[in-house]
């Protein structure tokens, strides 16, 4: 009996150790990219990713309601991360942003204020270009097909809530 015990143990032990490892994979993935995002509020009742293409006006109009609604930004902590749309030609003006001294007043003024940037012989330095490519990697990995995307982790909460699709915290469950 004790052995059978034992077995049932370990087998949940082992068992729980996946399924913790499955559902920390996104979040730990987001944090490893989350000092290349721009931020918005300083609020801890959820972190949220919001991935976004600069041009894409769905994405501007976000990242506009988020810098305008301060209550937002006082209740959560908005991580603004960019990834390439396929039918919009933005790498020159993410890597402007990323490379501007100031990144958060570069962000607002491409996608907020709509300022027209001449970003056509812009030249990016070889390490902004690898952190395009590792936000995408990630961004791939969450299986997203529109922008802006979403994903939030409340605090306390081992489980997230994303924008569209299905939650990749949660794949395990099905």
């Amino acid at each position: 009996m004790k052995f059978f015990a034992l077995i049932f143990l370990l087998f949940v032990n082992l068992f729980s150790a996946d399924l913790v490892d499955v559902i920390l994979k996104p979040k730990a993935a987001l944090e490893k990219i989350e000092n290349h995002a721009i931020r918005f509020g300083s609020g801890d009742g959820s972190k949220v990713y919001v991935i976004v293409d600069p041009l894409c006006e769905f994405s501007r109009a976000l990242v506009k309601k988020i810098h305008e609604n301060k209550m937002l930004q006082l209740s959560n902590s908005y991580y603004v991360l960019f990834y390439k749309l396929p039918i919009l030609d933005s790498q020159k003006t993410m890597e402007y942003i990323l490379e501007s001294k100031d990144k958060k007043e570069a962000l607002i003024e491409v996608m907020i204020d709509e300022e027209i940037i001449d970003v056509s012989k812009y030249k990016a330095k070889p390490k902004t270009i690898q952190t395009i490519k590792n936000i995408a990697q990630v961004a791939a990995t969450l299986d997203m097909k529109q922008r802006p995307y979403m994903i939030s982790f409340d605090k306390d909460s081992k489980f997230c809530r994303v924008s569209e699709g299905s939650v990749s915290c949660l794949e395990e469950f099905e």
